[in-house]
């Protein structure tokens, strides 16, 4: 059966931390840093949140309505790098959780990474491996270096925890990217005359990262909901855990989209409403 959206938690901007100094870490980043000819500032650490991934992580499963414990699959994706290179974040939350889970990171893909987990966890279902899935999408914006695409767009700290089982309300349906330079519009297209992972055609919510053009949004015809400029690669997941129930009252299919910036892929994901079951007959 294919995995279903049963809850979901974010947070945004949870606040800063002190900023703790760690020898090892310090060697190890000047000593990749000086090969691309970067020094490493230390005063930029001490000047910032200091809110990598595992605190985000920590934050994040705390927002959830209920504990999660030893999901069968846990996927944490991420487009851009963790405050500390040397920390091994998706163990770390696998321990949080119980311990118990299949557990991996998606990552160097850009904003495509949890578009990329979501296939990833979709192939490990359908081959009876997985029933459950965590999936963490996360970003922080505290780095040892000038990062101007961060400090330009002032990409907050961010997380999205989506969880996938057999009774949510949206199943994932399937996912799709464009070869470099594909207009966003000619992805669309593709997905939405898809006869078998296609969106509802009668009834679609288009939900759009910061990054998607406005042009190839309203070519599709249907409504669209853009997340707030910002984020990276975690604006349309944000928007899917803050909305989902909300717009599963509303929607059919919700189609997932948005273009990378640093590379100009688009990807997409739908997500349709699960049929509903039968009820069963009274016997005369």
């Amino acid at each position: 059966m294919p995995l279903s959206l049963s809850s979901a938690a974010l947070v945004l901007e949870p606040g800063s931390v002190p900023y703790r100094p760690d020898p090892d870490c310090a060697i190890f980043e000047r000593d990749l840093l000086v090969r691309f000819g970067i020094q490493r500032d230390e005063e930029r650490l001490r000047q910032g949140a200091n809110v990598g991934f595992t605190e985000l992580a920590e934050a994040v499963i705390e927002k959830l309505p209920f504990r999660l414990a030893s999901p069968d699959l846990l996927v944490f994706a991420f487009g851009l790098p963790d405050m500390i290179a040397l920390k091994h974040v998706a163990q770390r939350v696998g321990y949080l959780l119980g311990g118990g889970s299949h557990c991996f990171a998606v990552s160097e893909q850009g904003l495509r990474a949890p578009f990329t987990a979501l296939r990833v966890a979709d192939a490990f279902a359908r081959s009876g491996r997985c029933r459950t899935l965590a999936l963490v999408v996360c970003e922080q914006n505290t780095f040892a270096y000038p990062d101007p695409f961060v400090e330009e767009n002032k990409v907050p700290n961010s997380a999205a925890l989506l969880y996938f089982d057999d009774t949510g309300r949206y199943e994932f349906a399937g996912t799709r990217m464009a070869h470099r330079d594909t207009p966003l519009r000619t992805l669309l297209r593709s997905v939405a005359t898809d006869p078998v992972t296609g969106p509802d055609p009668d009834s679609t919510l288009l939900v759009a990262g910061s990054w998607a053009s406005s042009d190839d949004l309203a070519d599709t015809g249907w409504p669209v909901h853009r997340a707030a400029a910002g984020p990276y690669c975690t604006g349309v997941w944000l928007e899917l855990a803050r909305h989902h129930q909300e717009w599963a009252e509303a929607y059919r299919s919700v189609v997932l989209c948005d273009t990378d910036p640093r590379t100009g892929q688009s990807q997409v994901a739908v997500l349709r409403r699960r049929p509903a079951a039968p009820t069963p007959r009274r016997a005369p």
